[in-house]
């Protein structure tokens, strides 16, 4: 087997989960281009569908919000709805940025085959490159499985609460998943089915969208602050002098290793400008929209105990969905500024002058460090995550302010 298809089944066995995400709204950044109609009308009908419904729930919730601040000017009744349209423009966002980027995408795994290390002899190399999988593939799980528990549970909160009050003898009306304004009304049996149907099949699109854009952005992540420290290590090595007695004064010339080194650095921040580029505006969204649900949610946990589990749950996911971004972008900011220190821990007084030029030049084009940001706004780092935090704390303690003085 060649390196270039081995590196390609690792790469593609990395991204497992975010294919059979994706997959769920007739999209793939892996599998070959259908070619029988029959496939492709069944993709197509399938994206279509999964657009339609995600679009129609974000403009229904939205259309929900307005006509209750128009019927109602109190706090609790703004706050209950506005966490759920938070989450269906975050989801509608990752779902376009999917669709829009799809080619970008198939080309960011072709030119990081062309990059995967396939080193079976260096030791060190190896045990990092495990290490970084195996990490990888727990968190990917546990993400996907937090969100699918969730979505569940949201989803048949309504049916168990339905059950619930007719087991204790009171009036139990069944409600409704999401907050949606529909242009019918929704009360009537029939109605009522296709209301429930729906908003259980959007709900579903959108947490696949919100796990393909997510577990794609951590994978690729991690793979490239893989590269980087597998590239610091090769740093550290240059210049180390051979146990040989007789050449501990002489200098080394590794010229050649260390213009292969720059290349492939440059090759590394290309890749991650181009993968920044392709989330800075999803990212700008996570950022500007996570304060605000965090808050709404933790708010209506206090308001509404009869489904205070289910809004835990969502508010479990939003804090990792947020902290899985701010991770992952800080990882790779720590592993390129550490470019820089690995030059600093080289042999570099053992090598020729002409090679401490070649590596100052990498040295200076470390202190500018990979970074993703929030649309050019701000660079996203666990500092990022700490003002999340805090934002939403300060949001809900004025909320609560206000509601109790009400």
């Amino acid at each position: 087997m060649s390196k270039e298809i081995q590196a390609r089944q690792e790469i593609h066995l990395s991204l497992r989960l975010t294919n059979f995400c994706t997959r769920k709204i007739g999209l793939s950044f892996i599998d070959e281009e259908p070619k029988s109609f029959v496939k492709r009308f069944r993709s197509n009908l399938l994206f279509v569908i999964s657009a339609l419904s995600i679009g129609l729930l974000v403009v229904g919730e939205i259309l929900e919000v307005i006509y209750k601040l128009n019927s109602s000017s109190s706090v609790e009744v703004f706050v209950s709805k506005l966490h759920i349209v938070g989450y269906g423009i975050m989801s509608s966002g990752k779902f376009l940025t999917l669709w829009h980027k799809q080619a970008t995408f198939r080309n960011l795994l072709t030119e990081l085959a062309e990059l995967w290390p396939i080193e079976e002899e260096d030791e060190d190399a190896v045990r990092i490159k495990r290490q970084k999988l195996a990490r990888l593939r727990v968190v990917q799980f546990c993400y996907a499985l937090w969100n699918i528990m969730g979505v569940i549970h949201y989803n048949s909160t309504p049916v168990a609460l339905y059950y619930y009050n007719q087991y204790r003898g009171e009036p139990a009306p069944l409600g409704f998943i999401w907050e949606v304004w529909y242009p019918f009304d929704k009360t009537k049996p029939v109605c009522k089915v296709f209301a429930l149907t729906f908003e259980v099949f959007a709900g579903v699109v959108g947490v696949w969208s919100m796990l393909g854009s997510d577990i794609i952005f951590m994978t690729m992540s991690s793979h490239i602050s893989m590269l980087l420290e597998l590239l610091q290590l090769k740093i550290r090595r240059l210049g180390l002098p051979n146990t040989d007695p007789s050449s501990q004064n002489t200098q080394i010339d590794c010229y050649n290793e260390i213009k292969n080194i720059i290349k492939i650095h440059q090759r590394l921040i290309s890749y991650g400008n181009a993968l920044e580029d392709t989330f800075s505006v999803v990212n700008l969204i996570n950022v500007l929209l996570s304060s605000i649900n965090i808050c709404c949610v933790a708010f209506n946990i206090l308001l509404e105990p009869l489904v205070e589990m289910s809004n835990k749950l969502f508010l479990g996911a939003a804090l990792t969905q947020v902290g899985i971004l701010c991770w992952y972008a800080d990882e790779i900011t720590t592993a390129s500024t550490g470019i820089g220190h690995a030059a600093y821990q080289c042999g570099w007084f053992h090598i020729t002058v002409k090679c401490r030029r070649a590596l100052l030049v990498l040295l200076q084009r470390s202190q500018k460090p990979l970074h993703f940001t929030a649309y050019k706004f701000s660079a996203i780092t666990m500092s990022t995550y700490s003002s999340i935090i805090a934002n939403s704390y300060s949001y809900f303690t004025l909320l609560y302010t206000m509601y109790r003085s009400n």
